[in-house]
């Protein structure tokens, strides 16, 4: 029997669920755009329980299952710099923020290289001795409660990374938080210099349908 669920990415085995299809899809084609010569860097947005987790999740099952051994797929949370203020990362030094980042990196991949400051950060996905060896997709969740002074300095690396694809590994990007351009304050402007979202919306009333159809 299964049940309805709300805390966190359900499981179609046990809860009340819908597939979403097409929005799985449409968010694979972002990331993959042209297999042979890249992706998209972009954010993907909506309110707070609606499914960004769990499209994640089907996203980083479903690229294997499509293209093997391709692509690397990644991913991790900004979740654990919550609380941190701007305040604090100001009176640091600036090397204090790609140690950061090699922090949350460690918590999901054991054996990854500190990160001391922005050139090792650069290096991390080079194709001449990078951490990865091939197309990496990353997906970063929670991407809006790191500090916007932080956030800020990350993406606008990635911008540096979108901008020179022959010489590194970064495919595709997701940012994923409640706010389409994640409210950053940045004087660059847009994190990629470009305006692409994917919006997760609600249910549409054939999908509440499907929701109840399955109830055993």
């Amino acid at each position: 029997m299964r049940r309805f669920h709300s805390y966190g990415p359900v499981d179609c085995r046990y809860h009340f669920c819908v597939q979403r299809q097409k929005l799985v899809n449409t968010c694979i084609d972002q990331l993959v755009g042209i297999p042979e010569a890249g992706g998209h860097y972009f954010t993907i947005w909506s309110p707070r329980q609606t499914g960004k987790t769990w499209l994640m999740r089907q996203v980083k099952a479903e690229i294997p299952r499509r293209y093997g051994e391709r692509f690397t797929v990644f991913s991790f949370s900004f979740g654990n710099l919550r609380g941190l203020v701007d305040a604090e990362i100001h009176q640091t030094d600036n090397r204090l923020l790609p140690h950061m980042f090699s922090r949350l990196l460690e918590g999901d991949l054991p054996g990854s290289p500190d990160i001391k400051d922005w050139e090792d950060f650069r290096r991390l996905f080079s194709k001449q001795g990078g951490l990865w060896d091939r197309p990496l997709i990353l997906l970063i969740d929670e991407a809006d409660t790191a500090p916007p002074v932080l956030l800020d300095l990350i993406v606008g690396r990635f911008r540096e990374l979108y901008l020179s694809p022959e010489t590194n590994w970064l495919h595709g990007l997701a940012l994923l938080g409640v706010r389409a351009a994640l409210g950053i304050d940045s004087r660059r402007g847009s994190p990629f210099n470009i305006q692409r979202s994917l919006h997760v919306p609600n249910f549409t009333p054939d999908e509440v349908q499907d929701l109840y159809r399955f109830q055993v």
